[in-house]
């Protein structure tokens, strides 16, 4: 195998061997001793290209790490889809891992820490770390402590109970409860803060609610109803928006309909 051309650009070295061109790193090119007419054996060639692939492949790895943090796993899915082989993506992980610019322990404590800082609960932070290339065997080994996720999602249920506030205590209750399962947090949790925190102080805010939407919903049926099958259809009409039986019949003889 001789070469029989060099062609040095601004980014890369094109070595020309017999009808073959071989794009070298222009930082690889000074590692090796090379001219025109220079002989190479099969071994040698390959030595340049195992070690150009590495190079450039490492060089990628780190401008990735420049700018965000990876697993191992999503580390070696970016190197492969470069277009690195398992050899020379095995040696770049080793060599990361080597000057902790890989490490999945660090790796899921910092997500964990950002993701509570967001008051993610722990299905939707198991989530996000599986997206990111962390396997379940690493995932159940994961600590989340009750009381943590207990004061997490009584942080964010202020924000919950201002953005559902127009709705009825029921309503109100079952949206804030789907709100807190769609954050990550367990059932049981959920259920706990909106029973605790949804106390009856809010029964005279229910009654008020429950009064305006009557007198909505009667006059707006009693343009089609009269008499029994207007109360039975106000009832009907309450019920489906979630308000209690007892407060609804409490309203309705107190207007004598």
């Amino acid at each position: 195998m001789k070469i029989t051309k060099i062609k040095i650009l601004k980014n890369k070295v094109n070595i020309y061997i017999d009808d073959e061109k071989l794009e070298l790193d222009k930082d690889v090119y000074p590692n090796f001793y090379l001219y025109e007419g220079k002989e190479l054996t099969k071994k040698e060639y390959q030595s340049i290209k195992e070690y150009n692939q590495i190079a450039s492949l490492m060089k990628y790895a780190l401008a990735l790490r420049s700018k965000a943090i990876y697993s191992e796993y999503k580390m070696r899915e970016k190197l492969y889809n470069k277009g690195g082989d398992k050899k020379a993506v095995d040696t770049i992980i080793k060599r990361m891992k080597e000057y902790d610019l890989i490490d999945d322990n660090a790796f899921i404590l910092e997500h964990i820490e950002y993701y509570n800082s967001l008051n993610y609960g722990k299905n939707k932070i198991i989530s996000k770390l599986s997206s990111k290339g962390i396997f379940e065997e690493r995932l159940n080994k994961i600590s989340f402590p009750v009381s943590t996720e207990k004061k997490k999602a009584k942080a964010i249920f202020k924000r919950l109970e201002k953005k559902y506030s127009k709705y009825n205590f029921a309503q109100k209750k079952q949206h804030i409860y789907n709100a807190y399962i769609s954050s990550g947090f367990d059932s049981d949790i959920a259920k706990f803060v909106v029973d605790s925190m949804l106390e009856e102080k809010d029964e005279k805010e229910e009654l008020k609610k429950l009064k305006d939407a009557y007198l909505k919903t009667k006059m707006r049926l009693s343009k089609k109803y009269a008499k029994k099958e207007l109360k039975q259809k106000v009832i009907q009409s309450l019920l489906q928006k979630g308000y209690r039986m007892n407060d609804i019949i409490k309203i309705i003889e107190k207007d004598n309909l």
